[in-house]
Order: C-alpha cells, then structure tokens, then sequence
C-alpha cells in the first residue's frame, strides 16, 4: 500500500510541478547550451524531478559538474513522447504482469507503442541525447546506467556518483 500512495503523491506533484527563474539560471549554469535546450524540451514535472534530484544530491555534499548534469538530465529521453498516461500504463504493468510490457513495447517510432519502449529503455537514449548535447563522458555513463539494478562496474568516482544519484533520484 505505501507504493500506491508513492505513486498518488507523485502523480499530484506532477500536476503542479514548477521551474523558478533561479532555477533556470542554475539549469544554465550546471549544463551546455544544447543540452540545457533538451532539458527544457521535457515536460515540466520531469523538470522538476530532475531539480529535486540535483537538490538531493547538493543536501548530500555533492558538487561534481558531471553528477549535476546528470541529474538533471537521466530522464532526458522520456521527453520523446512518454506522456503520463503511458507512465500509469507501465507502473500497473510492472505490477501486475511485466511480461505483457516488454511485449506492448516497440522501437519503431511511428507506433502508439514505441513510448512504452522509451520508457523501458530510457537510460540508453537518454545517454546518446546527453552525448549528442556535448554532455561530459561522465554524465552521459551516469545517465546510461542509472536504472542499473546491479552495480555497474564503472571506474572511481564514477561508482560513487551513480549510487548517489540512484538514491536521490528514489527519493525524489
């Protein structure tokens, strides 16, 4: 039951989510131009999120460029057309049959279907996006792997970082 009213909470603060003008500012100064433009090219409660996940990290002592960058943008690749519909869909799949998800999900863009891939496979895109954007290596490895269940064998301080941004990113 606690992961249901997880889910109800998460689902309100979605609907009133916000992005300050200090807050942009720091969207500014923490990423590239072009990856700052697919930041703002999310929707808004995934924004926000990924704000509340760098918070997270900076209540925690953390500071690295690289880390911040990524928590803004490990979600990044959701903003190719997962809606919060679909977002409902794969939270009930996952919880009642996973293997109706992974057979719902396409990688062909042009299909209904292709969010609910995106969804599943969102780190990987997210790492190219991130690439692609001029992204520092080290974000674009935290991004691809921060839905890793099993540590990844990333090299110091690369490790650290990706437990530190799992943890705030299941926090927030």
């Amino acid at each position: 039951m606690p992961a249901v009213w997880y889910r109800v909470r998460q689902f309100g603060r979605a609907l009133t989510a916000r992005v300050s003008l200090e807050e942009r500012a720091l969207v500014a100064r923490v990423l590239p131009a072009p990856a700052a433009a697919l930041f703002y090219h999310m929707p808004r409660q995934d924004q926000r999120h990924g704000l509340n996940v760098l918070y997270g990290l900076q209540a925690r002592g953390e500071d690295a460029p690289e880390l911040l960058a990524a928590a803004l943008l490990h979600d990044i690749a959701k903003a190719e057309g997962v809606r919060i519909w679909h977002r409902v869909v794969v939270v009930l799949l996952q919880a009642l049959c996973p293997r109706w998800l992974h057979r719902l999900a396409s990688p062909d863009p042009s299909t209904w279907r292709y969010p609910f891939w995106l969804q599943l496979h969102h780190p990987q895109r997210g790492a190219e996006l991130a690439e692609a954007a001029g992204c520092a290596a080290a974000t674009v490895e935290l991004v691809r792997y921060h839905q890793e269940a099993e540590e990844a064998s990333l090299p110091l301080p690369l490790n650290r970082w990706l437990a530190a941004l799992q943890a705030a990113d299941d926090e927030y």
